[in-house]
């Protein structure tokens, strides 16, 4: 018996730690002890992380359970590296679209437009065109022997700032700087203070409605129309078109058959059966028919004809011909105050109308009244009488409001103006003048004359 005791081995408990190649992880196993040998302890497990020199992320309780455990030849993790955390990169949020494909508009009704093909997108100055995230660092790590482990840290996001845009806000947010159209080409968005149509303005354009000026470079086509709140230009002609702008128009070739309204000057090649009001001037080569009014001067320059139609101009009107060999019959209207008359007129024949119509109503409530006093009303009846009611003191407050501006004319026409209506060449018999509030109609050929008010008539004089 004392012979075996001798030949066994004391063995105490191993501890072998192994550790990764990246140094992310470590582990330790243990042995069982032999023979009375020592067993492992916590203590001891240190050391042999230390030796490796493993001194971040030690799992201790870990360790200490299961040395208590003994969980002999298992293999126990005993230290965890702190991964990195790597950054997020920037990223674009549009708030437009960037597909510019032109295509016939349908509104929220499922309505389509054929002649809105979105060609145009404005923007005013100010608006966002896209918010931008920027990219963030991320945090490091942590291996297992203390040493720091880097991220990988976010890429910013790719964006140009375009014509007419701007970046602020540290980069977030990508603005429009001026008021314009909002186009995207080459991978980034910009604004056009200007547009450019190169062709006409027809079916492969559609209408175009914009908050700057615009140039056409063709014509704009029957049946369309172009509004700019500032200025348009036209190289060509319209026909039977619609331009209205905020600035000033000017048709090179010139108008046939068109409306245009402009809040400045309207300057055309020729004018011809056309709708023209301008608060400013308006100017032309050639006017025949149609009716104009200009804010302050119609001048008919080069060859200036003036013949058939209505003309007004709060200010003067100069010509080289007006009217024609065959009497056409043109009329000329010049002044505030002649303007004022017309208007007046206007207003007292539709307050003579609804006075009529009050009236007829009148008469009807008081027959409906009558009725009401020997039996009650049936319903229809009653609303009858309701809607009459309505429409009457509706009636009688729009006279009253349109009297009022006829008394305000009425202060008005008592102011004189000098104003005159020049003619370089022939004023035609056929021509009606009015001059404020005098009227004259050109019984004879006149030539190189000027139309003023003399002691309250409109006196035809020698240039």
């Amino acid at each position: 018996m004392s012979e075996n005791n001798e030949n066994r081995t004391l063995a105490h408990s191993k501890v072998e730690i192994s550790v990764n190649p990246n140094f992310t992880t470590a582990f330790l196993s243990f042995t069982k002890p032999e023979n009375g040998g020592l067993d492992v302890t916590f203590e001891k497990v240190m050391e042999a992380l230390k030796e490796k020199n493993i001194s971040y992320g030690i799992l201790e309780d870990e360790i200490r359970k299961a040395v208590d455990e003994k969980r002999y030849d298992e293999n126990i993790c005993a230290a965890r590296w702190t991964a990195p955390v790597d950054g997020t990169d920037g990223k674009i949020t549009y708030h437009f679209d960037t597909n510019t494909m032109i295509a016939p508009v349908e509104d929220e009704h499922g309505v389509v437009d054929y002649k809105n093909l979105g060609l145009v997108r404005n923007i005013t100055s100010g608006t966002c065109i896209a918010t931008i995230t920027m990219p963030t660092d991320g945090t490091p790590g942590t291996d297992i022997t203390g040493r720091s482990v880097p991220q990988k840290r976010g890429v910013p996001a790719n964006i140009r700032a375009g014509t007419g845009t701007s970046l602020i806000n540290n980069g977030t947010e990508l603005i429009a700087a001026v008021d314009g159209n909002l186009r995207f080409t080459n991978g980034a968005f910009s604004v056009d203070e200007k547009l450019l149509i190169n062709g006409d303005v027809d079916v492969s354009s559609g209408n175009i409605d914009f908050i700057g000026s615009v140039t056409v470079r063709g014509n704009v086509c029957e049946g369309f129309s172009v509004s700019s709140k500032k200025d348009i230009s036209v190289n060509g002609y319209c026909n039977g078109a619609t331009l209205s702008a905020e600035g000033n128009i000017s048709v090179r070739i010139g108008s046939i058959n068109s409306t245009i309204n402009a809040k400045g000057n309207v300057t055309l090649g020729f004018c011809e059966n056309s709708r023209i009001t301008a608060d400013g001037d308006v100017e032309s080569q050639s006017f025949v028919g149609g009716e104009v009014f200009a804010g302050n001067d119609i001048r008919a320059v080069g060859k200036g004809v003036m013949v058939g139609g209505k003309y007004t101009a709060l200010n003067n009107i100069d010509a080289m011909t007006i009217g024609s060999e065959n009497y056409t019959k043109t009329m000329l209207i010049l002044g505030n105050n002649a303007v004022l008359y017309e208007e007046r007129e206007n207003l007292r024949r539709s307050i003579a109308e609804l006075d009529d119509k009050a009236d007829q109503l009148g008469k009807i409530l008081n027959s409906l009244s009558e009725m009401q006093k020997v039996a009650k009303l049936p319903p229809e009846r009653e609303q009858m009488k309701a809607e009459a009611l309505r429409s009457r003191l509706k009636m009688q407050a729009d006279a009253k409001r349109k009297q009022a501006r006829v008394e305000e004319i009425n202060a008005a026409l008592e102011l004189a103006q000098n104003l005159y209506i020049s003619c370089r060449k022939t004023l035609y018999p056929g021509v009606t003048l009015r001059i404020n509030s005098n009227i004259m109609q050109v019984n004879s050929k006149n030539c190189c004359c000027r139309a003023v008010v003399e002691n309250g008539d409109i006196t035809i004089k020698p240039l």
